[in-house]
């Protein structure tokens, strides 16, 4: 009987990689993101080999959206697998529905399970896109890996917890990194931040879904560190409360 070998990639230390990075960048074959930029390539190199990744293979399964990593819900799903968590998917196309469900590793009695179906869709203002239209079980394949994966084992993310599109049709963005960018304004603009009305609004609607520590669940979400509630972007608000709103561990 035949087994599958995987074949690792070679990690790279740090000098390998800025070396890598400033080579990359110099190249038109890379995204958009990175040309001229090997900061922003040896960023997306250190996420990518924390994955399992090439650096080269890194330049193209992260992409990066208005400073924000995002990768396709399957790297997500693959990420999801490697950490030991099992993942089931299972597609209903007669009633156009798809469930993802993950055990995690550490407590494999409690299922977590997210359900996306076309009345989730059509909530969300999806269900007229072409996508949704033409393939929808296929895009609520995906919603469902990435929702539950969010849920369930965030840790295995690596922060990456997003997929491009997700963040577009969220309304958080229009143009993902590997389309040609304008080029940056001399002045950088002023960051708005929330105001503490907003703040209140994101706790309020925390504890409608049973989220006890409103601060943590939107660190997690924006996938960093945040010293307090004025550290969020006033255009992160969208984003914030469609995940509060989605949350499903209610």
């Amino acid at each position: 009987m035949s087994e599958i070998v995987r074949v690792e990639p070679q990690t790279l230390s740090m000098s390998e990689q800025m070396q890598f990075s400033e080579i990359a960048s110099q190249g038109d074959m890379v995204p958009q993101a990175y040309r001229g930029k090997p900061a922003n390539a040896l960023v997306a190199i250190g996420l990518g080999q924390a994955m399992g990744l090439s650096a080269a293979e890194s330049l193209y399964r992260i992409d990066v959206i208005q400073g924000k990593p995002t990768a396709s819900a399957e790297l997500i799903a693959s990420n999801v697998r490697k950490a030991g968590h099992k993942l089931r998917v299972e597609v209903d196309e007669a009633n156009t529905s798809v469930r993802a469900t993950i055990w995690r590793a550490d407590d494999p009695e409690y299922p977590h399970s997210v359900v996306r179906d076309m009345a989730w869709a059509q909530k969300m203002g999806l269900a007229t896109k072409d996508n949704y239209k033409k393939q929808p079980t296929t895009m609520l394949q995906w919603r469902a890996i990435s929702a539950v994966a969010r849920l369930a084992c965030s840790e295995a993310l690596y922060g990456v917890t997003y997929t491009p599109d997700e963040l577009a049709d969220l309304g958080e963005v229009k143009k993902s990194s590997h389309a040609p960018q304008p080029a940056p304004a001399h002045e950088a603009p002023t960051v708005q931040m929330i105001t503490q009305d907003q703040w209140q609004e994101i706790v309020k609607a925390c504890a409608e879904k049973g989220i006890e520590n409103p601060g943590a669940f939107v660190a997690e979400t924006l996938g960093r560190q945040l010293p307090g509630p004025n550290a969020i972007h006033a255009d992160e608000l969208p984003l914030i409360m469609n995940t509060i709103n989605n949350n499903e561990g209610a």
